[in-house]
Formats: structure tokens, C-alpha cells, sequence
């Protein structure tokens, strides 16, 4: 390499030479606009040669400040180029001092491309890939920072090939050589990128087995930080490589199967069908390798739901004969809510046992049932009240199935009781099924709770009968109806003397199965009985007279009369 004075001194000769011979066609401005760049990148060569002489300390710096200038003028002279190109017309000396200038920026830009990148690797070298301090961060936002400059020359140089191409210049080698960086760089990144891919498949492997570890969760975090970085450099990458003609179908689907991220690019063929090709890959090997093990994994899964459902449906039997029994005395309710929790909690265990089977976590699963319950919860608010309200019936059991209940409105036969609901049968054969939210918030008359009842019947007789007359025969038709029992005594009574008649009611004892029978069969023997005897039943009545009008006339003035004999003198 030439010594720096040397340098300067053939630029500033340049410099001279195109000022005093301006090319025909082209402005003085832009000639100056020439010699401008040419200086500064003059200036950069100086600063170049001078950085072996400084001490290591300052080298960093000033290789920064070359770098720093030397993008600017490259970007300049790709700004201007095209312009001086059309403007200097072919075989003057301006244009090919443009030429020249073009040829020695492509020259130093491979030359900058390559002095960065032995300038990152000897900070990678040195540094701890998931070191964690000061020092270890600031050397990774260096070399970021020398990755970034590197990719800006690596544009500027495939810019100065495209001015080439489009002026005519021999460009091809450029292109290809600027293919040959970006596919070095975009196959290591590629390279990289799936060996984090598979420490983090790893890693998050062990941390589903050791959850509460927390090294294993700070060196996933460590990893997943360091294919953020790479997954976005190659996506840079990947940019400038497409710009040049490098196929990139591989590299994009590789992005978006890490990234988990779907874009536009998913609807180009060839990446498309890169991204299919992997997936199916993958799931072949994946097949090939786990496929015995899952496939075993399944069918134990299946014969073990199969056997726990087969015991839940046979532990029914034991425990209906055990809660039937008479001595247990258990309600009809109680009753079938052990039946289908003993089935259910059976069922439950085995489907316990089979997902463990399949290596299925628990903690999470139970942790999104309560999360499920909580949301189920809010939306069945009304059917949790009655599920409440079938609790308490179940505790208090104030009625059971073929009991004769009064409530809500209902009067029936309970035919079916469960958790939510009663089904009454009413005495007409509908069949009506109460929610048990409103039988628990209403009052409930259970007319068969007891095994004895009392029937009230009344019996109307006439005022002109012997009352003592009455209460025998009353008394005597109840010792000889059957179902009437002995002890407690039947008894009749005068309850009162209306309008038209004595009142008496009578008042014997039944079983509770006998009532309504029993009921119906004193009405027809009272009566018969007391028409036998002669006993008058009356019925209302109501005496009339018919008044003519001459008897009105006459009552009138009777009334007159004494009013005047009433009055005083």
C-alpha cells in the first residue's frame, strides 16, 4: 500500500487536472462535486494508513471515524454517479477520473467489508457467548454496531455495481462477489440460528420437567435473546441478498417457522412450499423416531379410559345395594347422588391415570379447569342456585320421591329428584318439573311426611234434631268404616250453628296411604246413614212475601199515624 503523503499528493494532482480541463457537456459545479469526493476519500486513506501509528487504545475510535467517513463518501459518490455518468460524455478525462474514483470506492469498500468483519470476530473471540455483565454487553453492542456498518457497505457496494451495470461497466463480478458475502453471512446466520433452535427445544424441555428451576429459565431467556438477534440479522440479510438474486425461499421459511410469525411472504411459492417441505420432513422424522412410543403411548391411553369407564359402571352396582339399605334409611336423593359421585369420582381417577400416561402436566390442567369452573360458574349462575338448593334438600330432606308435596304453586306425587330440579306428578297425570331454587325459596307442605293423618269432615243437620242424636250415629259410622283407627280416637264435634244448620265435624285417624279413600268413603256413609235414620241434612232458604200495592197504601198510612201521635203540642 502506498505511504499517505504519496496518496494525497496523486489526489490533488487528480484534483488539479480534472478542474483546468472541464469535460464538454459537463458544468464546472459538477466537476467540483468530483473533486470533492475524490478529496474525502483521500482524507479516508490518510486516516487509513495512519492507524497502525496510533496506540491499540485510540485504534477502535479511529477505525469508527474511518468507517463513519467512508460510508458518507461511498453514499455520496452513489448519489452523484449516475448524474456525472450522463453528464460526462465517454472518453474525456473527467469521465474516466469517474471511472477511476468508482473503481478505487468498490476496491475500499471490499477492503472495509473485510477489515469489519476481522474486527467483530476478534471481539467474539474473547467473549463468553451468554456472559452476563457490563463488559460482556457492551462488546455484544459493538460488534452490533460493526455488523450494521458492514451491512451498509455490503448496500453501498452492490449500489456501485448497479451505477456500473446501468453505465455500462463491466458489473458482473461485483454481483458475484457481493453474492458470495451475503450467502456466506446468510448460511452461518442459518447455521446459527438452528443450533439455538434446538438448545431452546432442549431448554424448554427440561423446564417443563423442572419448572422451578430458575437457571434453566435464565439460560432459555439467555438463548431465546441471542435468536432474537440473529432471527433479525438474517432477516436484514436476507433484504439486501434478494437484491442481488440470491434464492431466499429457505431462508425466509426458516424465519417464519422460528419466529412463529406469518407474513406476506408465506404466499410465494417457493417459499411455501420450502416451509411444507420442512414441516413434512419434520414430521416424518418425528414419526419415524417417536411413532412406536406414541403410538403405545395411545393405546395404553385408550385401554386405561376403557377399564376406568367399565369399573365407574360397575361400582354403580355395589353401592345402590349398599345405600338401599333399609337400615341406612337414606333418602331417594342421597341415594342416587352417591351412585353418580362414586361412578364419576371412579372415572375421574382412571382419567387421571391415563393422562399421565401420555406425560400430560396435571398442575396446568387443574389450574385451567379452575379457570373454566370460574368462567362456566359465572355463566350458570341460575342453574348454581338450584344445584344449592338440591344440596340443601339433599341435607334437610323435607320431602322424597312418592311423597305428596304442596310447594310452588305444584300439588303432586314426586316422581324424580335430582340436583337441579323435582318432577311432580299431579293428581290429573301432568307431569311438572319444579327447579329446586324455587322449592327451597317457598314453603314446602309434604302431605305424606307423616304415616298418620287426620280427616275433617263436616256434617250440616237441621236445629230441629237432637244433637246427642247426631254424635252417636256420627260415632257409629266412624267405628264401622275400616281404615278409621281405634287409637288415636276418632272424635266429633259441634263446631258451630250457622244460618241454616248445626254445624258438626268429624275427626278420626288414618293412614297416611289411606287418606284421600278414606275421605271420599265418609262423605257417601255419612249420608247414607243419615238418611237411614231420618236425620234432615237442610240447605239454605230464604222466605219471600209477596206484597200488593193497596197493602203498601195501608202501611203508609199507618205510619203516618204515628208520626202525628208522636209529635208534642
Amino acid at each position: 500500500m502506498m505511504t499517505s503523503s504519496r496518496m494525497l499528493l496523486i489526489s490533488l494532482a487528480c484534483v488539479w487536472i480534472v478542474a483546468l480541463t472541464p469535460a464538454r457537456g459537463a458544468s464546472t459545479a459538477e466537476v467540483a462535486e468530483l473533486a470533492e469526493t475524490h478529496a474525502q476519500l483521500a482524507k479516508v486513506e490518510q486516516l487509513i494508513a495512519a492507524v497502525d501509528s496510533v496506540r491499540e487504545w485510540h485504534r477502535d475510535g479511529l477505525n469508527t471515524r474511518i468507517d463513519q467517513l467512508g460510508i458518507k463518501v461511498v453514499t455520496r459518490l452513489n448519489e452523484i454517479a449516475p448524474r456525472l455518468l450522463t453528464a460526462f460524455e465517454s472518453g474525456t478525462s473527467a469521465r474516466t477520473e469517474l471511472e477511476d474514483l468508482l473503481e478505487q470506492c468498490a476496491t475500499f469498500t471490499l477492503q472495509r467489508i473485510q477489515v469489519l468483519e476481522q474486527r467483530a470476530a476478534a471481539e467474539r473471540e474473547p467473549l463468553p457467548k451468554f456472559q452476563q455483565n457490563a463488559q460482556a454487553d457492551i462488546a455484544r453492542a459493538f460488534i452490533e454496531d460493526l455488523t450494521s456498518m458492514r451491512k451498509d457497505y455490503i448496500k453501498a457496494y452492490i449500489r456501485q455495481a448497479e451505477i456500473r451495470r446501468t453505465a455500462g461497466l463491466e458489473s458482473e463480478p461485483m454481483f458475484q462477489r457481493a453474492r458470495e458475502l451475503l450467502s456466506l453471512i446468510m448460511e452461518r446466520l442459518m447455521g446459527q440460528v438452528r443450533l439455538d433452535a434446538m438448545s431452546l427445544d432442549e431448554l424448554r424441555s427440561r423446564h417443563t420437567e423442572e419448572p422451578l428451576r430458575e437457571d434453566l429459565q435464565k439460560a432459555l431467556d439467555l438463548v431465546q435473546t441471542k435468536q432474537t438477534r440473529n432471527l433479525h440479522n438474517l432477516e436484514r440479510t436476507i433484504e439486501i441478498g434478494e437484491s442481488v438474486g440470491i434464492a431466499t425461499a429457505e431462508q425466509r421459511s426458516l424465519l417464519i417457522r422460528e419466529r412463529g410469525q406469518v407474513g406476506l411472504e408465506i404466499l410465494q411459492r417457493d417459499v411455501f412450499s420450502n416451509l411444507w417441505d420442512d414441516q413434512f420432513s419434520r414430521f416424518r422424522e418425528s414419526l419415524a423416531r417417536n411413532g412406536p412410543d406414541v403410538l403405545f403411548r395411545l393405546l395404553l391411553f385408550s385401554l386405561v379410559v376403557v377399564a376406568a369407564w367399565a369399573v365407574a359402571r360397575l361400582i354403580r352396582y355395589p353401592v345402590r345395594a349398599l345405600v338401599h339399605r333399609e337400615r341406612l334409611g337414606l333418602s331417594y336423593l342421597l341415594r342416587d347422588t352417591l351412585i353418580t359421585l362414586s361412578s364419576f369420582a371412579v372415572f375421574l381417577l382412571g382419567l387421571v391415570v391415563a393422562l399421565a400416561t401420555l406425560g400430560v402436566s396435571l398442575g396446568p390442567v387443574f389450574a385451567g379447569l379452575g379457570v373454566i369452573g370460574i368462567l362456566i360458574g359465572l355463566a350458570l349462575q341460575d342453574s348454581l342456585g338450584n344445584l344449592a338448593a338440591g344440596a340443601m334438600i339433599l341435607v334437610y330432606r323435607p320431602y322424597d320421591v312418592d311423597d305428596r308435596i304442596k310447594v310452588a304453586g305444584a300439588e303432586g306425587i314426586v316422581k324424580r329428584m335430582n340436583l337441579l330440579a323435582t318432577t311432580i306428578a299431579t293428581t290429573d297425570n301432568q307431569m311438572l318439573v319444579v327447579p329446586n331454587g324455587r322449592i327451597w325459596g317457598d314453603t314446602i307442605v309434604n302431605l305424606t311426611a307423616n304415616r298418620v293423618r287426620r280427616v275433617d269432615v263436616k256434617v250440616n243437620v237441621s236445629y230441629a234434631e237432637d244433637p246427642d242424636r247426631v254424635h252417636a250415629v256420627l260415632m257409629d259410622v266412624l267405628e264401622q268404616h275400616e281404615h278409621v283407627l281405634a287409637k288415636p280416637e276418632p272424635e266429633v264435634h259441634m263446631a258451630g250453628m250457622e244460618d241454616s244448620a248445626v254445624v258438626m265435624v268429624v275427626k278420626p285417624w288414618v293412614r297416611t296411604e289411606h287418606y284421600w279413600s278414606t275421605l271420599w268413603g265418609l262423605h257417601r256413609m255419612i249420608k247414607k246413614r243419615l238418611d237411614a235414620e231420618g236425620i234432615e241434612i237442610p240447605f239454605p232458604q230464604r222466605v219471600v212475601t209477596l206484597r200488593s200495592p193497596k197493602d203498601r197504601q195501608r202501611t203508609s198510612a199507618s205510619m203516618d199515624t204515628i208520626v202525628d201521635q208522636a209529635e208534642p203540642d
